[in-house]
């Protein structure tokens, strides 16, 4: 889902919502509306990580190297074709202890980009697609929070049940990262 799209399904939940009146593109709720996105899909994420990777050239052990800039903590690491352990991290860095060089592969939970008033329409979600249709829900609420007529909690909870109602598994080979419950879900 790209920003327009959920722009305009956000309008017309409140559109839905407002009794009778419409609601209009003004500036004040474009500008709240791209924040409200924003923290929307930095809760998304910490809720269900989004994953990247990256190569990494290790030229000697004890090296630290740099990670992405986004990159909110590290969630596995390859080193031909096997996961590992070996390895630490630090402000912002890794270290290889056990290597003396070669590539490794680290799949790291990624923060997503800010969104702010000059993100355009064209910007696409960073959390998954099924993750993505929850948001608009979340800036309804918001949107409709100062208000104290208006009872902005369906939304609110529309909001709530589908993010619930998500799957968070994270992918094979996930041990490396603890035991996860399987009996009660």
């Amino acid at each position: 889902m790209t920003m327009g799209e959920g722009r305009r399904k956000v309008y017309m939940l409140l559109d839905e919502y407002s009794a009778g009146g419409v609601v209009t593109e003004d500036d004040d709720i474009k500008l709240k509306i791209a924040d409200f996105f924003d923290i929307a899909q930095k809760d998304m994420a910490n809720y269900k990580k989004i994953i990247r990777e990256t190569e990494l050239t290790i030229t000697g052990a004890g090296d630290l190297l740099d990670l992405p800039e986004r990159c909110e903590k590290v969630f596995r690491v390859w080193r031909d074709g096997e996961l590992t352990r070996r390895y630490f991290q630090r402000a912002g860095k890794i270290g290889f202890p056990a290597f003396d060089d070669g590539v490794v592969t680290v799949e790291y939970f990624a923060v997503p980009q800010t969104i702010g008033p000059d993100t355009p329409d064209a910007y696409e979600f960073e959390v998954s697609e099924d993750a993505a249709v929850c948001l608009p829900f979340f800036v309804a609420a918001q949107n409709l929070m100062p208000d104290l007529v208006v009872d902005y909690s369906a939304f609110l909870q529309t909001y709530l049940n589908l993010r619930n109602a998500l799957d968070v598994t994270l992918p094979e080979g996930a041990g490396a990262g603890g035991v996860r419950q399987k009996l009660w879900r």
